[in-house]
């Protein structure tokens, strides 16, 4: 069967865990024994086709003020008329639909589109192919694709962006979300009416309690590790600013991941030695930096479907702190896989690392 994968992104350009679903995805249904085929953007300067010897990468520049790998660059007055030009990119749609009809892939697999133009579901139907669309977070209805806590309510403007999602993403053969919450925040809005909806977690989770006996890496102190992108909505700010309030100083917090608010992070850390930015790291150093840590912290302000960072730290028994937001709970047993909090809430991640310091402190007496 030949297979065509379609998002905004894919390695070595990364934003998200959505570009190691699809990577992990074509990997997969190679394995299998399919053709397969991917289809993504690229910045403007990049003219590679880099790819694999099995899976062919068609990429290209959906002409618009920037590239989505560098939108977080673009000042925020000009995001309205980029939004606009990605939505209705005619440029985009003919450069797909040459590359559908030349290929004639027995079905098409779309993740995250923005960047590359949403004409693209109205495009797959009309070509006939049969058609499975991912949704990995709420851009259909928030157009940013972030949801924060606190500012649920929709205005007109909202509620305008969500009837136009509507009618784009049309009806796909089958839709999958990553998280229960999220596949009941689309069917609220009234989003895929017709044609099979499905929750399924992108990856496996362990069934093992990590809190059991829990022994740290080291005795002599506790390795948080934060894995994303250094923005507010991440949390990263809330995380560092609830640290420094810390009594004890037994601890280090390594962090990996870029972003625009990077030196607002460094500048609250200045005078905390136990924090350690650690910049942008390939999986492989991922791998080796959750091995060394005792627990990862996910204190997202903004409601997450299945963020790929606790599938991963889970996978290799590190237990994971995280906000009680979107589709975490559904990944995270209290008491057996970590510990959640209320978003922004710092007497409660307190109290939790305070725990932990107290339980590894009984075990050592």
């Amino acid at each position: 069967m030949k297979i065509c994968l379609i998002n905004n992104l894919y390695p070595p350009y990364n934003r998200g865990g959505a570009e190691r679903v699809v990577e992990n995805q074509a990997q997969e249904f190679v394995t299998a024994g399919h053709e397969v085929f991917i289809i993504t953007s690229r910045p403007i300067q990049d003219r590679s086709q880099a790819g694999s010897e099995k899976i062919k990468v068609y990429r290209f520049f959906p002409p618009n003020i920037i590239s989505y790998y560098h939108l977080q660059k673009l000042p925020f007055p000009l995001r309205a008329p980029w939004r606009l030009f990605d939505t209705f990119n005619f440029h985009s749609y003919f450069k797909i639909k040459k590359i559908l009809q030349t290929e004639k892939p027995d079905i098409v697999y779309a993740h995250n589109l923005t960047g590359l133009g949403l004409l693209i579901p109205r495009l797959i139907k009309k070509l006939k192919i049969k058609y499975t669309q991912t949704m990995h977070d709420v851009v259909g209805i928030r157009p940013s694709g972030l949801l924060l806590y606190g500012q649920e309510k929709e205005n007109i403007f909202i509620k305008f962006w969500t009837s136009l999602n509507r009618w784009l993403y049309s009806s796909p053969d089958k839709v999958i979300f990553p998280s229960v919450w999220l596949k009941k925040y689309y069917e609220g809005h009234k989003f895929f009416p017709h044609g099979p909806k499905e929750a399924a977690q992108n990856f496996y989770l362990p069934s093992a309690n990590l809190l059991l006996n829990k022994k740290l890496k080291s005795p002599d102190k506790v390795t948080f590790l934060y894995i994303g992108q250094i923005e507010s909505h991440k949390g990263i700010l809330f995380l560092i600013q609830t640290l420094n309030e810390l009594l004890v100083t037994s601890y280090e917090l390594l962090i990996l991941g870029s972003g625009s608010q990077l030196e607002s992070a460094k500048d609250l850390a200045k005078s905390n030695s136990q924090i350690k930015f650690l910049g942008y790291q390939p999986k492989e150093k991922i791998q080796e930096y959750l091995k060394q840590a005792d627990y990862t912290i996910v204190p997202s302000l903004c409601y997450e479907a299945s963020p790929t960072v606790i599938f991963e730290s889970l996978a290799v028994g590190v237990p994971v702190i995280a906000s009680n937001l979107g589709g975490i709970p559904e990944l995270i047993r209290v008491g057996e896989k970590g510990y959640l909090f209320e978003p922004g809430n710092k007497k409660q991640l307190l109290e939790i690392i305070e725990d932990i310091y107290a339980t590894n402190q009984n075990a050592k007496n």
